[in-house]
């Protein structure tokens, strides 16, 4: 794809491109290598002056193959910007890091997935925009190439969901079929989720399980918990265990659990931490009667999964963000 030299001396990029293109005037050269269509092993680079080593490796590639790759940039931008990471990805699978205060998606009626939500900026939008550039850029090297081209819808697939409030690893689908798996199967090909909470005091026993049957309030959208089974009830059970503590005077504040999902109903994590008496700090919602952190202290910290095309497995892991930093800091101080 596109023009291939092989530096035959040290150099600069400018002086070597007025070397292989003689006969084109300067300002052209220069629009070339400023229009991001030059890479050198494989990476773009416009600096006039980078330097070059005998069998440096120079590709001039298509215009429309440059301004692609551009576009796909300013999408992956657009992510980082909105404090998304890119966690994994391959031809199938994107698992992102999702900051606190990002939907995954839209709960109203706008058509999100065409266009960025105009309402409020949604995960579900933003990983949209960057898959359906990258696979435009996919297209353009592989007309360039004389490959093949995928001509499919390109877009991604909901498998599981966090909370808005809640950071960490969100697993998205890249087609219907992958997504369809992963649901259909899911307790086959994930085989660990971890999260990190501060709930507020200190539960006891420090180490357990709790079992109860989720009802969603559909006026409230508050999940209600009952320790028998109801009508409508999803069984919900999740096993936690106390990392440390936070004290002031000798008194706990908070305590670092982690938490372990046996089943994903909404709310759950939150829901049996408000069961055990001491509701995740800042979810005002379940009972939280403090928020230093001025987000709900939820986040889901580990993601640990088989390929559903291979045998690999897929282990992930997200430190607590920055923001939990005011319980991180505490913690180090007088974790016992």
């Amino acid at each position: 794809m596109g023009q291939k030299f092989i530096v035959d001396r040290d150099d600069t990029l400018l002086s070597f491109l007025f070397r292989m293109f003689p006969g084109q005037g300067k300002t052209g050269v220069k629009k070339v290598l400023a229009s991001g269509q030059v890479t050198i092993g494989g990476a773009s680079v416009t600096a006039f002056d980078h330097p070059l080593r005998k069998g440096d490796v120079v590709v001039i590639l298509p215009k429309e193959v440059s301004i692609a790759r551009k576009v796909r940039g300013d999408a992956a931008d657009a992510l980082s910007k909105s404090g998304v990471s890119i966690a994994y990805e391959d031809a199938h699978l994107l698992v992102v890091d999702k900051p606190s205060g990002l939907l995954t998606i839209s709960t109203g009626s706008g058509k999100v997935g065409k266009t960025l939500d105009k309402r409020e900026k949604t995960l579900y939008a933003l990983l949209n925009d960057y898959v359906k550039k990258s696979a435009a850029v996919d297209r353009k090297e592989a007309l360039a190439s004389g490959q093949s081209i995928d001509r499919g819808t390109k877009k991604v697939w909901i498998v599981h969901r966090l909370d808005k409030g809640t950071s960490g690893l969100v697993l998205f689908a890249k087609d219907e079929r992958t997504k369809d798996l992963l649901q259909s199967k899911w307790k086959e090909f994930v085989l660990e989720r971890t999260y990190t909470a501060f709930v507020e005091g200190c539960p006891s026993p420090g180490k357990g399980s709790v079992q109860s049957w989720l009802v969603e309030n559909p006026k409230s959208l508050k999940m209600r918990s009952f320790q028998e089974e109801v009508k409508d009830g999803q069984l919900a059970i999740t096993h936690y265990k106390t990392l440390g503590h936070v004290f002031r005077r000798s008194k706990i504040l908070y305590s670092k659990l982690e938490f372990s999902l046996q089943t994903g109903r909404k709310n759950q994590i939150r829901v049996h931490a408000a069961d055990l008496g001491h509701p995740i700090a800042g979810d005002e919602k379940y009972g939280a009667e403090t928020d230093p952190a001025g987000r709900l202290a939820l986040h889901a910290a580990t993601l640990v999964f088989r390929n559903p095309y291979g045998k690999d497995i897929i282990r992930l892991k997200s430190p607590v963000p920055e923001d939990l930093g005011v319980f991180e800091r505490a913690l180090s101080e007088t974790l016992r």
